[in-house]
């Protein structure tokens, strides 16, 4: 599948950041779960109706222009019906700030294409994605999008939201603390000023806002951020994802935990990508079942991983998840850590070491993880770490110098092991990146230190074949090596690098006719008495 390349765009706020109520989502949340008395208990229902184009309508909405938002009765005419929609302008707003013209391009995202495929527009999209819209009230399957001038608020703009309140009857809504207004129907609420209505972005926000509702209607106590990052998700699959700032720079952020800081939503989006990607289909529906599935949390994806008939648990997917954040390369342990739809920027590493002896002393939250970069030298090292967690694994990312088919490995230990990191680890590669993740619901205490190993007495190792000089030594790009081969030596004649310890550390094939140089590339990791030799 096509890689979503992020392109500079103005950036707007799909949430309502500037809601002087702490916490808007656990606001919204705490909105959800009382009406959860009344979920799927409303039987005076409306009858059946059918909008046509014309038909109008008074909507209740919040006025967001101020703070605290009061609520302003408006109304409004439909503009549009489509398979799974209607379409509402504000009286006010038309032929102001949304047009027919605007209405008709905005209707095509909804009912037939999204920025990544033609099969289907955005409501459609979510539902193979999460599941049914509910039908709570109105006896309608299709939704109401309403556009109207959210407004903004001391510079903040508003892209749309979903009220709860539109769940439950317009009597039950004046019951619910504070007290609001329901207009007892599955309804979308989206601006068409002061932002553009039309603009790609505004039709992800929807998906994301609409997947709120189908998880209001499919398990409304979930754990926010579970809500949240199949919320995301849903941008990312209409093709417009939220940019990935915050998060990569301060990994060190629980999973679990949610403070509605925008890095915060990245951190989510990015897990329910790589869950969704690794281990959904469309033949299978692992998360559409964890939207419905009753339990919350990491007990509900469990329990939905199990049955999923999917043989790995929880902690080592998020452990999985915390390489691929680091290495996001489609080679990388046949594509285990690895994103399809996302390209992924350089995440923070906290220490960086280039000298030895060195060392350092931390902690990584639950459920969030570290990064240490080392620059190792040629000789190796020996690592003593001490963790305050019982089978903790610890990744070792290595990057090679040269990036052919393959330019990282992932070596996961665990740690128990020697504390010995082997020297032909090192030879001819960049760094090697350690990943401290916590997959636990408690702090990850750990410690380590790096002491270089020392060659003491070793002597080359004397290889069964013929040494080659190289000059200039040390390596660096004009070096060159020279040598010629007889047409029958030619055939399984190999090049072997070994460093000083007469350790092999690279094999490089051979495809000459008569005399040719061979140019090595350059290596600050190479030996300066490095020796080459054909291997018979």
């Amino acid at each position: 599948m096509k890689k979503i390349i992020f392109l500079l765009f103005t950036f707007s706020l799909f949430e309502l950041f500037a809601f002087p109520i702490p916490q808007f989502d656990s606001f919204r949340k705490n909105l959800s779960l009382q009406t959860e008395k009344w979920q799927s208990k409303n039987n005076d229902r409306k009858e059946t109706r059918e909008y046509v184009v014309g038909d109008t309508e008074d909507f209740w909405r919040w006025d967001l222009s101020v703070m605290p938002p009061t609520w302003i009765l408006e109304p409004a005419t439909c503009r549009a019906v489509g398979e799974h929609c209607y379409l509402f302008v504000a009286d006010d707003q038309w032929n102001l700030n949304m047009d027919q013209t605007d209405v008709d391009t905005v209707m095509v995202y909804l009912e037939e294409k999204t920025m990544n495929t033609t099969d289907y527009g955005v409501i459609e999209m979510d539902e193979l994605l999460f599941g049914p819209i509910p039908d709570e009230i109105d006896n309608d399957p299709k939704i109401i999008v309403f556009y109207s001038a959210l407004g903004s608020y001391m510079g903040s703009m508003f892209d749309g939201y979903f009220s709860p309140y539109n769940q439950v009857t317009e009597q039950q809504a004046q019951q619910m603390n504070p007290p609001g207004h329901s207009n007892e129907c599955e309804m979308i609420y989206m601006t068409c000023h002061p932002l553009n209505p039309t603009e790609p972005i505004r039709i992800s926000v929807l998906a994301h806002e609409l997947q709120h509702m189908i998880h209001w209607g499919q398990d409304v106590n979930e754990d926010i951020w579970v809500d949240e990052g199949c919320a995301e998700l849903a941008m990312v699959y209409f093709g417009l994802p939220d940019p990935m700032s915050g998060f990569p720079t301060n990994p060190d952020n629980s999973l679990i935990e949610w403070d509605q800081q925008f890095a915060d939503y990245v951190k989510v989006m990015l897990f329910f990508t790589y869950l969704e990607e690794h281990y959904d289909s469309p033949a299978d529906s692992l998360i559409k079942d964890i939207v419905a599935e009753p339990a919350n949390g990491i007990t509900g994806i469990s329990n939905q991983l199990s049955e999923n008939n999917i043989d790995k648990e929880f902690d080592e997917i998020f452990f999985d998840w915390t390489i691929a954040n680091f290495v996001d390369h489609p080679s990388a342990a046949n594509g285990l850590y690895n994103y399809e739809l996302l390209d992924l920027p350089n995440f923070h590493t906290v220490q960086t070491h280039n000298s030895f002896p060195a060392g350092f002393s931390s902690t990584a939250n639950a459920w969030a993880a570290d990064y240490i970069k080392i620059f190792p030298p040629t000789s190796g090292l020996s690592q003593e770490i001490n963790l305050n967690q019982d089978e903790q694994k610890i990744a070792f990312i290595k990057k090679y110098l040269d990036s052919e088919e393959s330019d990282v490995e992932i070596n996961l230990i665990n740690q128990n092991w020697n504390g010995e990191i082997p020297s032909e680890w090192y030879d001819l590669f960049d760094y090697v990146t350690v990943v401290y993740a916590s997959h636990h619901h408690e702090i990850l205490e750990y410690d380590y230190s790096l002491t270089e190993l020392s060659f003491g007495d070793d002597k080359l190792i004397n290889p069964q074949s013929n040494y080659l000089e190289n000059y200039p030594n040390p390596f660096n790009p004009s070096t060159t090596i020279s040598f010629s081969l007889t047409t029958e030596s030619r055939e399984n004649t190999e090049i072997v690098i070994y460093n000083l310890k007469g350790q092999k550390v690279r094999t490089l094939p051979v495809t000459l006719s008569g005399v040719e140089e061979f140019i090595v590339g350059h290596s600050s990791h190479l030996s300066t008495k490095s020796a080459l030799s054909s291997v018979e």
